[in-house]
């Protein structure tokens, strides 16, 4: 009598796991450039956010305050001008920022400038915030200065 034996070789076994081993090696790494990539715009997001609520503060109370962008300790702030005591900070994701102070005066108006990630940006849609006198606008950073989208 012959029996047929139903099922996989060891071999066989071997190769599917080694293929779903190699494929998702791959697939790792953009993975990891996305994750990356969102941090980055998420902190971009939280520090236009935080001007954005500065200057209806500033207007709305009618007090100078400071935007103080501090990348060592992960963190931007709204300072009051006045009193020097701290309002709202929104903490961040990364460290590799320029360090940038921009003052927000009674109008609601700003102090040019420019907030730019200086690390890889790993493929981010937006890495900097370019601030003018009344415009607050996110962008991407081109080496030299933040084109706005």
């Amino acid at each position: 009598m012959v029996r047929k034996i139903k099922g996989f070789t060891i071999v066989e076994l071997l190769l599917v796991i080694v293929l779903f081993a190699i494929l998702a090696a791959i697939a790792v790494v953009p993975f990891k450039n996305k994750i990356e990539a969102n941090k980055i715009e998420t902190d971009i997001r939280r520090m236009y956010g935080l001007l954005q609520e500065g200057r209806m503060t500033a207007f709305g109370e009618k007090r100078r305050l400071i935007f103080s962008l501090n990348p060592a300790d992960k963190s931007a702030c709204l300072i009051d001008e006045a009193t020097s005591s701290v309002i709202k900070c929104v903490n961040l994701n990364k460290s590799s920022y320029n360090p940038v102070t921009i003052t927000i005066d009674k109008r609601g108006t700003f102090t040019n400038g420019s907030i730019y990630f200086t690390g890889d940006k790993k493929g981010a849609v937006f890495d900097c915030i370019s601030i003018s006198y009344i415009r607050v606008k996110m962008g991407e950073w081109n080496g030299t200065d933040c084109v706005v989208k």
